[in-house]
């Protein structure tokens, strides 16, 4: 009789062990799902509040207060009087960008090593001029911004805004020859530009800028930044296939408001480096511009 009894309750048993397997494994289930709701939740709260406070800080930025410490540090001197982008030597939509910045970027690794060699040199014969930490951080910034360019360039960074919703909008009015900034939809500056000249005409363009950004270099040892006829780099902000942003030199400030580049939009270098700083600060990815041809309307910034 007790056999009998092991026999038959041994399937039962069983049964209970399974049906209690199967209640643990819906009830561990239900708690990772819970687990990931809830962190699903926190990440959309998280992006919501970062987008909030994003927002409000734009709102509050104060432009004018920016703009007048950009313009107290004067940055531009007559040594800027050499530029890839007022010469000859770079046309943006016929040259190629990528061997352009490819160039320069052996170049200034070149250079970068060559400061090393020698300010070490230098050191040790305690005399001389030795390269800044200044000169030294810009010129590693350069070859930052080109390399992770040159690396990344294929890969297309969805937009995050477009227009005038950006932070920061810019619009090229071509007839007018005058660039509109905008800064949380709010009209706040005017710079006088030039655009290409008929042969090299600027195209309308409205797009999210590509990169890289490139500040202006000057060596006490190369001065104007004239590497191999390279030219200076005047904080140019890249918007797609070689059309850039970029300061102008010395001898161009005379035809800013008429037609005179090789394609890219040119201004004064310090109305350049508030741009140039801008979007430093906001970024790219929340940065808009627009080149039109459509006739100038009445805006007051």
């Amino acid at each position: 009789m007790s056999n009998k009894f092991f026999i038959y309750s041994e399937p039962i048993n069983r049964q209970e062990a399974s049906n209690k397997y199967a209640g643990d494994t819906i009830r561990t289930i239900k708690y990772f799902i819970t687990i990931v709701v809830f962190l699903l939740a926190a990440q959309a709260l998280f992006i919501s509040c970062r987008n909030v406070t994003n927002n409000a800080s734009a709102k509050n930025f104060d432009y004018q207060n920016f703009k007048d410490s950009i313009k107290f540090e004067k940055q531009y001197t007559p040594a800027d009087s050499i530029n890839i982008f007022d010469s000859k030597l770079f046309t943006p939509g016929i040259d190629s960008l990528d061997s352009l910045l490819i160039k320069m970027d052996t170049l200034w690794q070149q250079e970068a090593a060559l400061m090393e060699q020698v300010d070490t040199f230098i050191t040790n014969l305690k005399s001389g001029v030795k390269f800044t930490d200044e000169e030294k951080q810009i010129l590693k910034d350069n070859v930052k911004q080109v390399d992770s360019f040159l690396i990344n360039r294929n890969h297309i960074i969805p937009a995050s805004c477009t227009g005038k919703d950006c932070f920061i909008y810019i619009e090229i009015n071509k007839p007018a020859q005058l660039l509109y900034l905008y800064i949380y939809g709010q009209l706040k500056d005017s710079f006088p530009v030039s655009t290409g000249i008929k042969k090299y005409e600027t195209p309308g363009l409205n797009l999210k800028p590509s990169g890289p950004l490139l500040t202006k270099y000057n060596s006490k040892k190369f001065p104007g930044g004239n590497y191999q006829g390279l030219g200076n780099m005047p904080y140019a902000i890249f918007l797609r296939g070689g059309y850039a942003i970029h300061g102008t030199t010395v001898g161009n400030f005379p035809k800013l408001g008429t037609k005179a580049s090789h394609g890219c939009i040119r201004l004064h270098p310090e109305n350049a480096r508030i741009l140039f700083e801008l979007i430093k600060i906001f970024g790219l990815s929340h940065t808009w511009v627009t080149i039109t041809e459509e006739a100038l309307l009445s805006k007051n910034p």
